[in-house]
């Protein structure tokens, strides 16, 4: 296998762990914390998780429009900035992770059919100086850890600051 071809399934492999890591890690967060915010405008371990799924979709059309056409500049995309601050808590935990599930095997399988020069199609991004198939799906391998990482912290947070909480 080549170096590229390890590279591709090492991406593969870490997109299958996401959904293993997150969704029991989600599962089992205390109802009286999980949507509970660390301090106003910072987003709760149900927030965090829910997130996730409603990502997928976007990459797969930035995917589908990166195979499909040549030089097209990616939007950046930025919940803070794209959807109302409150957005995710109204999403229904098990159903947001039923569907995270459902999506990134989906989403696996769409990418196991691609040929191997295609993950290094290229598209200008609003944010990023390079940015190919395989950057996004690493970088999508990545992002899934970072909220892993989020749910768990606010998961095992000793302490909170009654004040600072805006959840409902």
């Amino acid at each position: 296998m080549s170096e590229r071809a390890t590279q591709i399934e090492s991406v593969l492999r870490q997109l299958a762990l996401g959904p293993e890591i997150v969704v029991p890690l989600a599962r089992q967060l205390p109802a009286e914390i999980a949507k509970r915010r660390p301090a106003p405008g910072v987003w709760s371990a149900h927030e965090h998780a829910c997130h996730l799924p409603a990502v997928e979709p976007l990459m797969r059309g930035r995917l589908e429009l990166m195979v499909s056409q040549p030089s097209l500049v990616i939007q950046s995309y930025e919940p803070s900035r794209d959807e109302p601050d409150d957005a995710l808590l109204a999403v229904e935990l098990d159903e947001a992770m039923d569907r995270f599930i459902r999506l990134r095997r989906e989403t696996i399988d769409r990418l196991r059919d691609l040929e191997p020069n295609q993950w290094d199609i290229r598209a200008g991004h609003a944010e990023y100086a390079d940015y190919s198939v395989f950057i996004m799906y690493r970088h999508l391998a990545l992002h899934d850890l970072h909220h892993a990482y989020r749910i768990e912290a606010r998961m095992l947070k000793m302490e909170w600051d009654e004040a600072a909480s805006d959840s409902p």
